[in-house]
């Protein structure tokens, strides 16, 4: 990396994010905090969704800090997202022509949404591994789309042609992990 000289450059602006997810003691939900801050902005989400469906129970946001107090009209803005799941798309309705929301909080929410996703991952994974010793991860991923198949397709590595993907089609399961995916299409089936 080319080191910068700062007689050549002056820095404008630093924008921080942070995104914590958090499994509840019950098992059965994740809370995401999700803040950011620059020079202007502060503001916090904190969302509560079920797992494993990723339904949102609960979303509330903090303005701490904004360019103007007509901002914090927009605090409100992700609320139509309650009782929604966590999924590809889920904030093209808000707006709907009409700029009642934030991009900023719009932006955060993204990543609360992203980061709850690979947490989700993260605690599957977790689980996979202690019911069935030794699987790899061609098996964990073959399971995991069952439950998530919008994650076909939605980056490289998941393309239906890649490596990864062949040999995740390919794969044999652990014995008795079929059961799962009867599980799987039920809830597939109730979002």
């Amino acid at each position: 990396m080319e080191k910068i000289d700062s007689n050549q450059e002056k820095l404008l602006c630093t924008r921080k994010k942070s995104v914590d997810v958090f499994l509840l003691s019950s098992g059965r939900q994740f809370r995401a905090i999700a803040e950011m801050a620059d020079g202007v902005h502060h503001m916090r989400i904190n969302l509560l969704v079920n797992q494993p469906s990723l339904k949102i129970k609960e979303i509330s946001c903090e303005m701490l800090s904004v360019p103007d107090s007509e901002c914090r009209e927009a605090k409100n803005c992700l609320e139509p997202l309650l009782g929604k799941k966590v999924a590809p798309g889920l904030t093209r309705e808000l707006n709907n022509g009409t700029p009642t929301g934030c991009t900023h909080m719009i932006n955060l929410f993204h990543e609360a949404c992203y980061n709850l996703t690979l947490a989700q991952g993260i605690h599957g994974k977790t689980d996979l591994e202690k019911s069935f010793p030794g699987i790899t991860e061609e098996q964990i991923y073959k399971i995991f789309l069952w439950f998530r198949p919008e994650l076909k397709n939605s980056c490289v590595r998941y393309v239906d042609a890649s490596p990864f993907m062949e040999k995740v089609e390919n794969t044999q399961l652990p014995e008795s992990a079929e059961k799962l995916k009867a599980i799987a299409m039920a809830q597939v089936q109730q979002l």
